[in-house]
């Protein structure tokens, strides 16, 4: 077969991406450009996710007010792939986003694979060993080609880099190859699923390296596969990201994969198809969300055949070299929005225990790209504002340790870009058909840059962790239920792989720059996985028995803090970072605050600190107490069956009031007569008094007169002690 190519010099990038992602509040459709004349989202078909609960009833209902025909639904995440009316796209994603019972709808977008005239063609290797070209595994500054473009076309020339500038391969296969996976239902055997346009399985380096090919977008008139080769690449971009990860390795032919004896899952995501920009005519991949979500599930879980038996373990790894970039009719590449249907396959992967990798873009700015930039939130609406990353993303460095001119990176004020990874002048494989050999005969190579070609170096290095880390263990638990020192084990590769990224570049540079964690050191992620502990620190401000937190001053020198617990000394506790809280009475608490890194060490730190009563103003007394005698009978039978008191209150922060009340005693004559009152307490009233006056007191059976009254307002201190203001005036009856 050969292949014809229609190339253009719209970019210096090996592939550029195109599409706009929906999420619930996709921008309005009709108005959306569509430069190159390029179709921005599949004509006739729609994704759409119900409320989970919704009757049956309501969702035929649903596409039926539209005429949609549901074609499969995507498993795991309960998307509907739905087909329409070709044309009627925007409209019909309008009426399904007005039905309650819809959470989201969105069309099925295209990314865009463009693959410019970067060389002459791909070459033979003519049986070569091209391990030299391959600086970013094993930099000596030795000379490697790299594609110069002149304002006469493209040229293959020589350069060299700086030592040192490369993931220490080398170093790491000393530690960690892989396991061979001789059978795709073991999970012993680290593997990765790589998600791009199919590969060339029966070339030199693939052969033998292949598990299964799988086909989600079908056969169309450009691109179509036959025979054994079910995801066949008409593009050569899936073979090159391939080869990255599983060429066959020390074979002494063409080039060495980063994963050695890693074995690979080939997904065609994309396809080839032609586009124009009304005079020139390209040749590049269409690739739907849909078939890029029904991947991720489908790499991610356990299959089955008709009989229910295990015919393929999940994988382990799943690398996607494709994102949401869109390119303007200028050819200005600009990031758009995430799709919620593909970051909800991509959470449900990272859920299900699978290291999820892609490409950052080829943007050259800070803007997000998706999936690389996929969170919780994105793919689950319901979990509004969790900003927690799902996903590797991986920016692209050059044979200095620079960051690549063309990478999309991050920066401290939103650092979603994990790590670099080498991604300019990078060497790989093409279809052997591209440079017209027999297959399986020899190896054709080409030269490629792009943040596509620096994720499979991550994502073959990340089975490499993970196969080290079931040797240690000495375990063989599938992702889904693999835990190491209680985490997730994906999370534990992860975390190595990022906690040992090189913060320093190999001539100096900061690194933390444009990534938050550095450039992939292969070496490094497989050797002593020891995890620094972080360190504890808080500082807190009280007033009265009311104290703030903060844990701002706690830090990790390897990583960053993960999670925080306090414990305040009465029993009650907090999983803030920086907690309120308040003591129902003062004294003196012991206040432990423990850390957990993203490593999963922690470290804790205990302080005595000491609350105080509110300083209150003092109670005001009780004023213009007057008495109401309340008499019952006639004649010398007349009694006081009651007395009615009323009073104003001063005060505002009383609790109630109390009544007082003593009997006179007079005692002597003339000069030496006395009366003395000694007072007690009478009744006890809430504070809702004297609202209530006036406030009647039975004093059957004392009907005496000669008694005297006062009133005190009254209330308890946060230490239950008794508080009473100064006697009112005092009545006497």
């Amino acid at each position: 077969m050969s292949r014809q190519r229609f190339l253009s010099l719209l970019s210096a990038l090996c592939f550029l991406f195109l599409a706009n992602l929906s999420t619930a509040k996709t921008p309005d459709l009709n108005t959306l450009n569509t430069p190159l004349n390029t179709p921005r989202f599949a004509p006739d078909r729609v994704l759409v996710k119900f409320w989970t609960g919704t009757a049956a009833s309501e969702i035929g209902k649903a596409h039926r007010n539209v005429n949609g025909l549901v074609l499969k639904t995507i498993p795991l995440i309960g998307v509907q792939v739905v087909q329409v009316q070709s044309g009627s796209v925007p409209a019909k994603v309008a009426a399904y986003r007005a039905n309650p019972n819809v959470l989201y709808a969105e069309p099925d977008y295209y990314r865009l694979l463009v693959i410019p005239d970067e060389e002459s063609g791909p070459t033979p290797a003519g049986g070569a060993d091209y391990f030299t070209e391959q600086w970013y595994l094993h930099n000596e500054a030795q000379p490697h080609s790299y594609i110069r473009q002149t304002i006469f076309g493209a040229s293959l020339n020589s350069t060299s880099g700086t030592a040192d500038a490369d993931i220490n391969a080398p170093q790491g296969w000393d530690i960690s190859q892989g396991v061979i996976a001789t059978n795709p239902t073991s999970y012993d055997a680290p593997k990765v699923a790589v998600l791009d346009s199919g590969a060339d399985c029966i070339s030199l380096e693939l052969n033998g390296k292949c598990l299964e090919q799988v086909n989600l977008v079908g056969n169309s008139f450009w691109d179509s596969c036959t025979g054994s080769e079910t995801a066949c690449d008409n593009l050569g971009h899936g073979t090159f990201t391939a080869g990255e990860i599983v060429a066959n390795t020390n074979n002494g032919k063409g080039i060495a994969g980063v994963g050695w004896n890693t074995a690979a899952g080939i997904f065609k995501v994309c396809y080839a198809e032609l586009i124009t920009d009304g005079i020139n005519v390209f040749i590049a991949g269409l690739c739907p969300v849909s078939a890029s979500a029904e991947a991720i599930v489908t790499a991610a879980s356990d299959q089955y055949d008709a009989d229910n038996r295990l015919i393929r373990s999940q994988y382990h790894v799943i690398t996607m070299s494709y994102g949401s970039d869109h390119i303007d009719i200028d050819g200005n590449i600009t990031p758009t929005s995430p799709s919620n249907a593909e970051c909800a396959a991509v959470l449900e992967a990272w859920r299900q225990g699978v290291v999820v990798v892609a490409a950052a873009g080829n943007s050259g700015n800070t803007e997000r790209v998706y999936p690389a930039a996929c969170t919780i939130a994105d793919g689950d609406p319901l979990q509004t504002g969790n900003a927690q990353s799902t996903v590797i993303a991986v920016a692209a460095s050059d044979d200095n340790d620079n960051k690549a001119s063309f990478s999309t990176y991050s920066n401290s004020a939103d650092p979603w870009v994990s790590m670099a990874a080498p991604g300019e002048a990078i060497i790989g494989i093409q279809p052997d058909f591209f440079c017209d050999i027999a297959p399986g005969s020899d190896t054709c190579v080409d030269w490629w840059n792009g943040t596509s070609m620096a994720a499979p170096l991550v994502a073959g290095s990340a089975a490499l962790v993970w196969s080290e880390l079931y040797q240690t263990l000495q375990i063989a638990s599938p992702p889904a239920d693999c835990m190491i020192n209680g985490q997730p084990c994906n999370q534990a590769v992860r975390n190595r792989l990022e906690n040992s990224a090189a913060k320093v570049g190999a001539k100096s540079q900061n690194l933390l720059q444009w990534t938050r964690h550095g450039r992939l050191d292969l070496a490094a992620a497989l050797a002593d996985p020891s995890n620094a502990d972080p360190v504890a620190s808080f500082s807190y401000i009280c007033t009265d028995t009311s104290c703030m937190f903060n844990s701002s001053s706690s830090h990790d020198s390897d990583g960053f803090i993960n999670s925080w617990s306090w414990e305040f000394g009465d029993t009650n506790s907090s999983t803030l970072a920086n907690p309120g809280h308040t003591y129902s009475s003062a004294g003196s608490y012991t206040v432990t605050l423990t850390v957990t890194d993203n490593g999963g060490a922690s470290s804790n730190v205990s302080n005595l600190i000491t609350v105080t009563e509110p300083v209150q103003q003092p109670l005001a007394a009780p004023t213009s107490l007057v008495a109401d005698v309340q008499k019952t009978g006639k004649g010398k039978d007349k009694v006081i069956s009651a007395v009615n008191l009323s009073w104003v209150d001063n005060s505002a922060s009383e609790q109630g009031f109390v009544v007082e009340r003593c009997k006179a005693i007079t005692s002597g004559r003339g000069k030496n007569k006395t009366v003395t009152c000694t007072y007690g307490d009478f009744v006890r009233l809430s504070a809702e008094y004297p609202d209530l006056n006036p406030v009647s007191l039975d004093l059957n059976p004392d009907t005496d007169l000669g008694y005297r009254y006062r009133v005190r307002a009254f209330r308890f201190t946060v230490a239950n002690v008794e508080e009473r203001s100064d006697p009112s005036n005092e009545v006497e009856i």
